[in-house]
């Protein structure tokens, strides 16, 4: 099974506390921030601490990401000529709204990869949506170059965007069109899925409640604020005994009528088809199974 990212730990560039707090925590994915967390001052002291980090204390048992600035800044150029030498495992492009834009980056990566010797193409990028043109557009965004592995939503700026208040419990109301946009054109474009942090970070019930939502509506991922909210994101993420044992008799079943030369199917009174067997296949991977 490839990498899961059910966990996106954001991270300040500019934090060697939280770094080094991060880096032995239990996230699949580490995103070094140099956008929202850090101050205009900090700008450069994060680019350099971001760079040190991925080449010299870079751990195996998780990737490794980096939020550049937004394409729009005047810090996002030289923030990719810095990153991509350092070899993240992928890049964090933040409020794009055109596919148009992420192929003027897709070019400059193309041209820092060839100069670096790095093969073409290796750098991965994660593409935030942010606003309601950048949602509009998330699948032609999503199908603009072949690195990209990923949509993600940032909800804080989405629902500021569409001039609401992210109610952030319950079902969010203002964000499950965006969402649910947002999931069926990163599969539309055989991608992940990955959904925004949840603020509050002493809420774990809240956390649980909006994680079982974006599960539910087919995300891959969440973005966490705190290492505090891995553990909660993960078991949600877990398939239960109850799937588990479900999804392996699906299976047995299937594989037997393959033998039999018959296809109609029941387990525990549930007729059987390709999409029930491929959704149960799905759970026994995610499991370990």
């Amino acid at each position: 099974m490839a990498n899961p990212m059910r966990t996106l730990l954001w991270v300040p560039g500019n934090v060697e506390p939280r770094i080094t707090e991060a880096l032995t925590c239990g996230a699949d994915c580490i995103v070094l921030d140099l956008e929202d967390t850090v101050p205009v001052a900090e700008k450069l002291n994060a680019r350099a601490m971001v760079i040190k980090t991925l080449k010299a204390a870079r751990p195996k048992d998780k990737m490794m990401g980096v939020r550049i600035n937004s394409w729009q800044s005047p810090f996002a150029a030289d923030d990719l000529k810095a990153v991509v030498r350092a070899r993240p495992d992928f890049i964090r492009l933040p409020k794009c709204n055109t596919a148009a834009e992420m192929q003027k980056v897709d070019r400059l990566i193309n041209k820092l990869e060839k100069k670096e010797g790095i093969p073409v193409g290796s750098t991965k990028v994660i593409v935030s949506i942010e606003t309601a043109l950048g949602l509009i557009n998330a699948y032609p965004i999503a199908i603009s170059a072949k690195r990209i592995i990923g949509l993600g939503i940032g909800v804080e700026d989405y629902t500021t965007d569409l001039r609401t208040v992210r109610s952030t419990r319950g079902l969010e109301p203002e964000l499950l069109y965006g969402r649910s946009h947002l999931v069926v054109a990163a599969r539309a474009a055989g991608i992940k899925a990955i959904d925004g942090a949840f603020l509050d970070i002493t809420d774990e019930e809240g956390l649980i409640a909006e994680t079982q939502l974006i599960k539910q509506l087919g995300f891959d991922g969440k973005g966490l604020l705190s290492v505090n909210q891995i553990a909660a994101v993960h078991k949600v993420f877990a398939p239960t005994e109850k799937e588990v044992a479900f999804a392996q008799r699906v299976v047995d079943a299937y594989k037997q009528a393959e033998k039999d030369g018959s296809f109609y199917i029941f387990v525990d009174g549930k007729l059987i088809d390709p999409p029930v067997v491929a959704k149960s296949v799905r759970i026994l991977e995610l499991n370990g199974s």
